[in-house]
C-alpha cells in the first residue's frame, strides 16, 4: 500500500490552516511573516522548493476586494525568457532594488475582474513604458494594468487549480510587455494568497497579497 510523505512545509501550512480556524488574523500573520522569511533566501534552492510546495498546496484564491502586495523575491533565471521576460525581468529588478512601486490588488470577484494598486514611482514608470495609456488615481495611489480573473489549472504547478490573473486578453487593454503577462494566485490561508507571475512560459517572480481589514487605511502595513 501507497504511502505519502508530508513535508515539514506541508505540515507547516497545515497547523496554519488549523489556527486559521479559530484566530485567522494570527494566521495571517504568521505566513506573511514566513512568506517573509523565504523571500529573504531567495534565489535559493531550498526556499524555492518550498514556495513550490505551498503553491501546489494551495486552493484557487478566493478574493474580492482591495489586497495589500508584498514582493517575496525572485527565483532563479529561467533559461527559456520570452521578449517580454528578457525585458520585464531586468528592469523590474532594478527598481525593486531601491523601491517598490506595487502596492497590492483589488479584485471584483462578481465581475471576474481585477486591476493593480501603484503608487506616484509606477505611475511615472508606465508613462515612460506606454505613453499613452492611463492609469486611474484613486485617493491616494493609482489603479492600473487591470486582469480578468478565472479558475483553471496551473502552468507553475499543474495539478493545481489556481485563480488566473489574466493581463494578455485584449478586453483588459494592457500595453506591451504587460498583456504578455500571466499571473496565478492561490489561497494559504483564509484572507492571505500565494501568487507567481509569468512573461510568456516562464514564472518571473513571487508576491503574496493579503486582503485589507481596513480598506480606507490603504496600505495598512
Amino acid at each position: 500500500m501507497a504511502t505519502t510523505t508530508t513535508t515539514l512545509t506541508q505540515q507547516r501550512l497545515a497547523d496554519l490552516s488549523e489556527l486559521a480556524a479559530t484566530d485567522p488574523t494570527a494566521a495571517q500573520d504568521a505566513a506573511w511573516a514566513w512568506l517573509q522569511d523565504l523571500g529573504s533566501e531567495l534565489p535559493g534552492e531550498a526556499a524555492e522548493l518550498a514556495l513550490r510546495e505551498l503553491f501546489a498546496a494551495g486552493t484557487p484564491a478566493d478574493v474580492d476586494g482591495q489586497t495589500e502586495g508584498m514582493l517575496i523575491g525572485w527565483p532563479s533565471r529561467a533559461p527559456d525568457l520570452d521578449a517580454a521576460g528578457r525585458l520585464l525581468l531586468p528592469a523590474a529588478q532594478a527598481v525593486t532594488r531601491f523601491t517598490m512601486p506595487w502596492l497590492g490588488k483589488k479584485f471584483d470577484k462578481a465581475a471576474q475582474r481585477g486591476t493593480n494598486s501603484v503608487n506616484r514611482t509606477a505611475m511615472v514608470l508606465a508613462k515612460l513604458l506606454a505613453p499613452r495609456y492611463r492609469m486611474r488615481r484613486a485617493g491616494g495611489h493609482w489603479e492600473g494594468f487591470d486582469m480578468l480573473n478565472r479558475v483553471e489549472e496551473s502552468v507553475v504547478s499543474p495539478g493545481t487549480d489556481v485563480l488566473v490573473l489574466d493581463y494578455e486578453s485584449a478586453e483588459a487593454a494592457n500595453p506591451f510587455p504587460i498583456n504578455r503577462i500571466r499571473d496565478e494566485a492561490v489561497q494559504l490561508v483564509p484572507g492571505l494568497y500565494l501568487g507567481a507571475k509569468m512573461a510568456g512560459p516562464t514564472q518571473g517572480l513571487i508576491y503574496a497579497l493579503v486582503s485589507l481589514l481596513f480598506p480606507t487605511s490603504f496600505p495598512f502595513r
